[in-house]
């Protein structure tokens, strides 16, 4: 019989305007080498879980943070032993994850939350790892309360992320967090003046009205189009990786991209999705530009945030099982003597807001564990409105790490605003 609790919680946020990512994870920790290994960079993970989770959507908006979720797996991985480890390490295989990072507009940070009593109890290896492969902060507490993880959420989520916990056990020993917060604007912004009132047509086929942007690009925006979808294009602004420094792009700048995609059948589309697919859209695509070629755009705003709460079972049903048992799980990597415990919780959380001017998102992985006890003339001319269900995709578009990936099935309705 297991009997102690501990709770695992990894916050990641990525805020574009104020994208922002969080990842909490509270586990109890495992057995596992602490040398860090570089499979091949081309995981599969991403494309992988969002076809699993995408089938529980049942065509409501729906968000998810591939990179947040693979992050928190790496760090609960890196703790695990055995067959526990084998199992996450075949769904989500060691790798190297590539920071999204841009000086003064991307902070990344990652924790581990320590009870005072059991400071001894944590492994010295697994504290080099964190140190060395998460450069994470050490931050130790009575844990009475979950304030000392709410408070560091919201730092490094740039408020995004102000209450990641209710309550926490008293049985608490550990936690782990990784967060993401990114400030970032549209590289051509909409104006907002243009906005105006247009029919949606959602799934079930009953139109109603929503605030759609629009615009005609020229330069920055690109195009693609092939038998099964339509996509845009559109990068945030770019950024001096040393200097934080507005620039214009070129190899010395980071950046992130929203690809926006129109399927012919969305729900067909996904199930098939792989990482070959967003390549193909981005080696492929044709940037607007001034004598060639216009986009046109058109764009509904839209606000929703979303509870995965089959986050556990799409988990175990790629073949993360044994994490999850009470009587299998090996999680003796963490911690000395806090030999029976295993993942109880696992929570996935987002938010999206997409407007004239950017993106705002945000995202929580939370892993709880415990003991077993308990147009111009002369141009061509291309036109793409977003009047029916869509997917969109956040990424670096060097690194091309998927930071989100969403369906908008029903924006929201039309809402008169005056524009700043």
């Amino acid at each position: 019989m297991k009997k102690k609790g501990l709770i695992i919680g990894g916050i990641v946020t990525i805020v574009l305007v104020i994208l922002a990512v969080a990842t909490l994870v509270v586990i109890k920790l495992m057995d596992v080498s602490t040398t860090y290994e570089e499979n091949s960079d081309d995981s599969t993970f991403s494309t992988a879980f969002i076809r699993k989770s995408h089938a529980n959507a049942k065509d409501k908006n729906y968000m998810i943070s591939p990179y947040s979720v693979e992050i928190a797996l790496s760090m609960l991985r890196d703790g695990t032993k055995g067959t526990t480890y084998d199992e996450i390490n075949k769904v989500a295989p060691k790798r190297t994850i590539k920071t999204l990072k841009v000086k003064d507009k991307v902070n990344v940070a990652n924790a581990i939350f320590i009870k005072e009593q059991y400071k001894k109890d944590v492994r010295k290896d697994y504290s080099n790892n964190l140190k060395e492969n998460y450069n994470a902060d050490f931050i130790y507490d009575e844990f009475k309360t979950p304030a000392a993880i709410n408070k560091w959420a919201d730092k490094e989520t740039n408020g995004m992320i102000k209450n990641v916990l209710d309550d926490i056990s008293s049985d608490f020993v550990l936690g782990l967090a990784n967060a993401i917060a990114m400030e970032e604007e549209w590289q051509t912004p909409f104006e907002c003046e243009t906005t105006l009132k247009k029919e949606f047509t959602p799934i079930n086929g009953k139109k109603y009205d929503v605030s759609m942007m629009r615009k005609s690009f020229d330069s920055n925006v690109s195009y693609y189009k092939d038998d099964e979808a339509e996509a845009v294009v559109m990068p945030y602004k770019y950024y001096n990786r040393k200097t934080g420094k507005e620039i214009e792009t070129s190899d010395n700048g980071e950046q992130l991209e929203f690809i926006g995609i129109l399927p012919n059948d969305i729900n067909e589309y996904i199930g098939n999705l792989d990482l070959s697919k967003i390549e193909e859209i981005d080696k492929k695509k044709r940037t607007a530009t001034e004598e060639e070629l216009e986009i046109y755009v058109e764009m509904p705003k839209f606000e929703y945030s979303y509870n995965f709460l089959d986050f556990k079972k799409t988990l175990m049903d790629m073949g993360i099982k044994t994490v999850f048992s009470p009587t299998n799980a090996d999680l003796s990597g963490m911690l000395d003597n806090h030999p029976d415990s295993y993942v109880d919780e696992a929570v996935h959380k987002s938010y999206v807001k997409v407007d004239e001017s950017g993106t705002k998102a945000a995202a929580i992985t939370f892993f709880g564990t415990k003991d077993n006890a308990a147009p111009p003339s002369g141009k061509e001319f291309i036109n793409i409105v977003f009047d029916k269900p869509f997917i969109f995709i956040i990424k670096d578009t060097k690194t091309n790490e998927i930071a989100f990936f969403g369906v908008v099935y029903k924006p929201n309705k039309y809402e008169k605003t005056s524009c700043k």
